[in-house]
């Protein structure tokens, strides 16, 4: 046989309570209550201004751009050819972006136009190039050859 257990009256009152009374139940307590309105959902600054949700940072594109010096003007940058900071300026929708650079939000299918200049000692050997971020989440690396600058540039 099971065993029985007597709770204490103060007890049982504490629990009739938690769990509600089943003798104070009517049948209007189950009854669908009409919902309030729902508060309207505002959102952040972004929102308000520009009257729609920013893409999230995966349906965007990225670029991320170095610069080396083409000691022996193969194009490719062997593993004895140094990189190149701050030596390098690129240009990408009216923003200039000193080398190394870290573009994040890129528009999805969109095409960027990017020129790059030297600020002294060092000129890319291609001052342009075009971007297409083709798929959502991208990331495009792009690599700048340099070489020296002649006294005439």
């Amino acid at each position: 046989m099971g065993s029985i257990t007597v709770l204490p009256a103060q007890l049982a009152a504490q629990t009739d309570a938690g769990l509600g009374n089943v003798d104070e139940q009517t049948p209007e307590s189950f009854e669908k209550k009409e919902q309030s309105p729902e508060r309207e959902k505002k959102g952040n600054i972004l929102n308000i201004i520009l009257d729609k949700t920013p893409a999230m940072s995966t349906e965007r594109g990225t670029l991320v751009i170095d610069a080396y010096i083409d000691s022996n003007s193969n194009s490719l940058w062997d593993a004895d050819e140094p990189d190149l900071k701050g030596e390098i300026i690129c240009t990408i929708d009216d923003l200039d972006y000193p080398v190394p650079a870290f573009i994040p939000g890129l528009d999805y299918n969109a095409r960027y136009k990017i020129s790059c200049q030297g600020t002294g000692s060092y000129q890319p050997t291609a001052s342009q190039k075009n971007v297409l971020i083709a798929r959502r989440g991208q990331i495009i690396k792009m690599t700048i050859p340099c070489r020296k600058a002649s006294p005439t540039e």
